[in-house]
């Protein structure tokens, strides 16, 4: 009895435990581990070319399994995954932020400055650094992903949703909003879910959903609130019943049929190092053997267990000796190889170059990452930017302005050239917080790190400018006499802007 009491507390202790943490899923800006993997998709990949061929012959039908399927290539298939991999990496992600004037408001005053500190401290707390590459990979992937957003006082996550649960529902002002199926939900799901979604599973399944009830759709279909949010690159998803495929979904019959090719590779190998050893068994002048089949088949035990791998014995009655399979196998087989890897380079959108394929300009690497990066910049970033303006819209600030961000158009391929074009234009009056953000600044990094700069560390008074040739003048480049300059009678700045051979250089004294 005394036992059972202990395992009966440890088990109360346990379930105090996991309520306490829930709670914490609901108070704090963190998601818990699902240790069931109870949000994982439900679909399974298959490597079959016939069935991802019906596949992609209705492929609105069957979004989950593409899914599931490119989602196994990006494991198993080398060139999918450094694909992926080089897109998500190929922004450098970086914002600025900025006050839209108008509505009322035409001036700016002294408030904004406060204003933007606000502005720039909500959108430090989505942590879009963290997030952004993390929704563009998941959405290169599925076509379209669906996140529930969990805040508090201190930062901002993300709960995402399978792709078997839902749909997109509309799209406001550029965000794309989705709805559940709380038909897919089972109970043992329900507790770990958001409380809005946990509400709505339970009115549910009490079955008092009305007709006319402005938060559901056809009594199962949950419009999830503001709090939830799509990410897709089709446009068509509304006409489509609110699914989509992955943009690399045309890959998947290259990337089996690719697979394919380099199983022949393999077989051609083990073709080529294959020796079949013959042992003949003795046979009377009209081909009957003369050895009883208990005694041959106990030789042939004997030889089989000697012989090396890669060697397979064969014992009958017949004329044959050796038999060597080198090159035996499709001889074809590399060259298919090659033409089927171009080719899923091709499908991808990516150029073969990029990744180490053979080519005969350098510029054609260059044209190449241009190329995805304006497919980037097209596609990924207004769609972010929509969604983080609607959030920035939360804030309440006293010039009662609108805030925007706005990604920075540049490339981690590119980056030098591109923040040395942000740096040109300051000198067309070009924007010094975009320059900045191309630096790889925040906007609350930017304005924290030159306000303690300046006012708290007095920087200027301590890094002063070292005297070069670009900062003295034949002036300022006197120095006392006390001073011994180490580079007396070493080539200066000349003391004329027309000097000859002879002309006298600046070395500190006169």
């Amino acid at each position: 009895m005394a036992n059972q009491r202990t395992l009966k507390g440890r088990q109360r202790t346990i379930q105090r435990n996991l309520a306490r943490a829930r709670a914490r899923n609901e108070q704090f800006a963190s998601t818990l581990t699902d240790p069931k993997s109870r949000f994982r998709s439900t679909s399974n990949a298959t490597t079959s070319k016939s069935s991802i061929s019906n596949y992609m012959s209705r492929p609105y039908d069957n979004t989950e399994n593409i899914a599931a399927n490119l989602r196994d290539a990006a494991i198993t298939d080398g060139i999918v995954s450094s694909t992926l991999r080089y897109y998500q990496s190929h922004p450098t992600y970086n914002y600025s932020l900025f006050p839209v004037l108008g509505h009322k408001v035409y001036d700016v005053d002294q408030n904004m400055k406060n204003d933007y500190i606000d502005a720039a401290y909500l959108l430090n707390q989505y942590n879009i650094y963290f997030w952004a590459p993390y929704f563009f990979k998941e959405t290169l992937l599925d076509g379209v992903t669906y996140w529930y957003t969990i805040t508090d006082s201190s930062g901002v996550s993300y709960l995402k949703f399978p792709l078997e649960w839902c749909r997109v529902a509309s799209i406001e002002n550029g965000v794309y909003r989705f709805r559940i199926d709380m038909s897919k939900i089972k109970d043992e799901v329900q507790e770990e879910l958001p409380t809005e979604i946990q509400k709505a599973y339970k009115k549910y399944k009490d079955g008092s959903i009305s007709d006319d009830d402005q938060g559901w759709y056809d009594r199962k279909w949950y419009i999830v609130s503001d709090k939830g949010v799509a990410f897709t690159f089709d446009q068509n998803i509304l006409v489509n019943g609110g699914t989509t495929i992955s943009p690399f979904a045309a890959a998947l019959m290259d990337s089996v049929s690719l697979s394919q090719a380099k199983d022949n590779v393999d077989i051609k190998d083990k073709l080529d190092t294959i020796r079949i050893i013959h042992s003949k068994i003795p046979t009377n002048s009209e081909g009957v053997p003369t050895l009883n089949l208990k005694t041959a088949k106990l030789f042939d035990a004997q030889m089989r267990s000697r012989l090396p791998e890669g060697v397979v014995p064969v014992t009958s009655p017949s004329n044959l000796t050796n038999v060597p399979l080198k090159g035996a196998g499709n001889d074809g087989v590399f060259e298919t190889v090659g033409k089927q890897t171009e080719q899923l380079f091709y499908s991808l959108g990516t150029s073969a170059p990029l990744f180490g394929g053979s080519t005969t300009s350098a510029n054609i690497v260059k044209e190449s990452v241009r190329k995805d990066a304006n497919w980037i910049f097209t596609n990924l970033f207004p769609m972010l930017e929509n969604y983080y303006n609607q959030q920035l819209t939360s804030v309440k600030t006293k010039s009662k302005v609108v805030w925007n961000m706005r990604f920075i158009r540049e490339s981690r391929f590119t980056l030098k050239d591109d923040i040395a074009s942000y740096k040109d234009q300051l000198s067309y009056g070009g924007s010094r917080l975009d320059y900045l953000a191309a630096c790889g600044l925040t906007p609350i990094e930017s304005i924290s790190k030159l306000l303690f700069e300046q006012k708290a560390l007095d920087i200027d008074s301590i890094m002063k400018v070292k005297p070069t040739s670009n900062t003295l003048s034949a002036k300022s480049a006197k120095q006392p006499s006390t001073v011994i300059n180490p580079n007396k009678g070493q080539p200066g700045r000349p003391k004329t802007d027309n000097p000859t051979d002879d002309t006298d250089r600046l070395d500190g004294e006169e």
